[in-house]
């Protein structure tokens, strides 16, 4: 559920709560916090605590972000290498921090504020657009989270909003920095270059036999085969155990009545709402647009916009008041309300257009109905089944076995790498389900993997066969080792050709005798700018590029290919950007969103220091082994 929030949430002010308040330890140091006490509080910061759940499921979607970039599952092993952990317990002490400093201040949302920011969330509508009880249990479900605790994190974080709001507000920026950033971004330069192939590299001969095995040991990753996992997998949803739900037509006759309002269609009004301040003025309105004065004229005489007072198709239930929609249901196509006084002011009412009620019949639904009914019976049964299945697994009961008393199919995969391949590189097809391979890759064989979460059910994994990653007889890729060392040498030769061209033309030589010698032509690439990446330059050319001054030789790989790129500065194009441009309001955008970011993570380490802070080095030890089956 934390995860929808920080999906709809928008604008800077989210990416400061979410990704810019700290990117790890760096901000608040670890040496000295680290001491061991009991409970399961992972952190404190002051009286705001950190506890095991909140931090588990921060590292779960740290690490599942990092393994989309990554391309591969990440395991737990890997998220203490990389320092996921330490990330994701960062951001939620920050996140700690900025809780202590609301409190001291006396921030507080009330509970209509957050009661309406819940219904409203786009990510617990209904597919027409109201808030959905059932959805919002079943994320909580997902989510392993309580209502209680959602709407006490929902208020934390609308208080969090509140401050963060206070502390950005009126930030200015300099112009001389955003001339300054404006230029770094918009400079070009115009380069001159010659692509330099690897045909250019006299033949290099042959390696003798100590190079071999040279070449082969420390190359040993590219000539290993990797891990891979022959596995079993169970899934439990709804739509499986359907059939064991029984409705009679009298319960789907109630069932019908009960939920008519998601079939029936209610009348719905296209209406203007034209405001005043005061009932005197919206009364001479209304003598004037009845009398044929166009709409158009009296809310432009009101500094508005038909946009401002044109609300469309509405039901009774969508106005703002129960005066206005009686008004707006009281008045013919065409017509004009008598001034009444809504929430805001006093209003005319125009019906422009009136959709009438449509009522739809019990047995043009019955089918639709009873199995829509039959997977929500189904959904809640879901959980006691999952029960039963790991009681019978307690009990000894194989996977198989839990599979045929309930009715289920058990899958086998054969042979998968960790990224989901065969060692061939080809992809083999499987499931549709969360974490799927990480999950097999955290269980060893024998274990007894817990449950792990779908949409609406659950799934169960069971490591049948385990194939270690072993390094291939040199006999079997003794080509793929000549071809390596082939490969290293002429890319050694070339990059040696490259710096002795930069360097003699560095001394004063022409750039174009230079190329005459080669028998190749100059090229020249105007408007180069730092963003640039093609065939012919890399990312790494470029940046090279723009760290050599203007006359100045370098090179550096081309975009596709072996070859490289041999580069002439020829000119270095500066900007000066009109404050007018859309260049230089993206550059004033990235230099003020940096500032605030920059507020906000001071902020957030002053605040650190005030309060104090600690870590329970034990549990969070406890939390992150890689022997936890987590």
């Amino acid at each position: 559920m934390l995860d929808a929030m920080r999906r709809n949430a928008s604008g800077w002010v989210a990416k400061v709560l979410i990704g810019l308040l700290v990117a790890s330890f760096a901000v608040w140091g670890i040496n000295d916090i680290f001491t061991g006490f009991g409970g399961d509080t992972v952190a404190t910061v002051g009286d705001e605590k950190v506890d095991a759940i909140a931090f588990q499921r921060e590292l779960r979607a740290e690490m599942n972000q990092f393994g989309q970039r990554l391309g591969q599952p990440v395991t737990l092993e890997m998220a203490q290498r990389f320092g996921i952990d330490r990330m994701a317990l960062s951001r939620l002490m920050s996140l700690a921090a900025l809780d202590g400093a609301t409190r001291q201040m006396g921030l507080t949302v009330g509970d209509d504020t957050v009661g309406n920011d819940i219904v409203t969330d786009p990510a617990l509508q209904s597919a027409f657009g109201t808030f959905d009880r059932d959805l919002f249990r079943q994320a909580l479900q997902n989510q392993g989270i309580t209502e209680e605790r959602f709407v006490e994190q929902r208020r934390k974080y609308l208080a969090r909003r509140q401050l963060i709001d206070v502390i950005d507000s009126g930030v200015a920026v300099p112009d001389t920095m955003i001339a300054a950033v404006g230029n770094y971004q918009e400079q070009s330069r115009t380069v001159g270059y010659v692509i330099l192939p690897p045909s250019l590299v006299a033949d290099v001969g042959e390696p003798d036999e100590e190079t071999v095995q040279s070449v082969y040991q420390a190359g040993a990753s590219a000539f290993t085969l990797p891990e891979t996992r022959d596995f079993s997998i169970m899934v439990l949803e709804p739509e499986d155990i359907t059939h064991t739900v029984t409705i009679d037509d009298d319960e789907l006759a109630i069932a019908f009545e009960q939920r008519r309002g998601d079939y029936d269609k209610p009348e719905r009004r296209d209406v203007v709402q034209i405001p005043f301040g005061t009932e005197a003025a919206a009364r001479e309105a209304h003598e004037k647009l009845v009398s044929g004065t166009p709409v158009s004229e009296i809310v432009a005489g009101l500094g508005l916009t038909a946009a401002d007072v044109e609300s469309g198709m509405l039901s009774r239930d969508r106005f703002l008041s129960d005066e206005v929609a009686a008004a707006a249901f009281a008045t013919a196509k065409g017509a004009f309300s008598e001034p009444v006084r809504g929430p805001l002011g006093w209003v005319v009412v125009q019906v422009r257009d009136i959709e009438p009620e449509t009522r739809v019949e019990f047995e043009t639904v019955k089918d639709e109905l009873r199995a829509a009914l039959e997977l929500e019976l189904a959904r809640d049964q879901v959980y006691d089944i999952q029960n039963a299945i790991e009681d019978a697994r307690a009990g000894g009961a194989s996977l198989e076995d839990v599979a045929r008393t309930n009715n289920l199919t058990v899958r086998q995969i054969a042979s998968v790498t960790a990224n989901g391949k065969t060692r061939n590189g080809d992809d083999v097809e499987l499931p549709d389900l969360p974490n799927l391979l990480r999950n097999v890759y955290e269980t060893e064989i024998g274990d007894a993997a817990p449950p792990q979460h779908t949409d609406d059910g659950y799934y169960w994994v069971q490591v049948d066969a385990i194939d270690p990653p072993h390094l291939k007889p040199l006999e079997e890729v003794r080509d793929e080792v000549v071809t390596l060392w082939r490969q290293q040498k002429r890319d050694a030769a070339l990059i040696e050709l490259a710096e002795t061209l930069a360097a003699r033309a560095n001394k004063g030589e022409s750039f174009e005798t230079i190329a005459g010698e080669l028998g190749r032509a100059v090229l020249t690439a105007p408007g180069m700018k730092r963003n640039l990446q093609s065939d012919t330059f890399s990312r790494q050319a470029v940046a090279k590029a723009f760290a050599t001054g203007e006359g100045r030789v370098t090179w550096g790989p081309v975009g596709l290919g072996e070859g490289l790129v041999l580069m002439h500065i020829r000119e270095v194009h500066d900007l000066e950007l009109d404050p007018a441009s859309d260049a230089y309001a993206r550059a004033r955008e990235n230099v003020l969103d940096s500032i605030k970011a920059d507020l906000i993570q001071t902020f957030v380490a002053g605040y650190q220091e005030e309060l104090g802070y600690n870590v329970n080095t034990v549990l969070l030890r406890q939390l992150t082994a890689t022997d936890t089956g987590q």
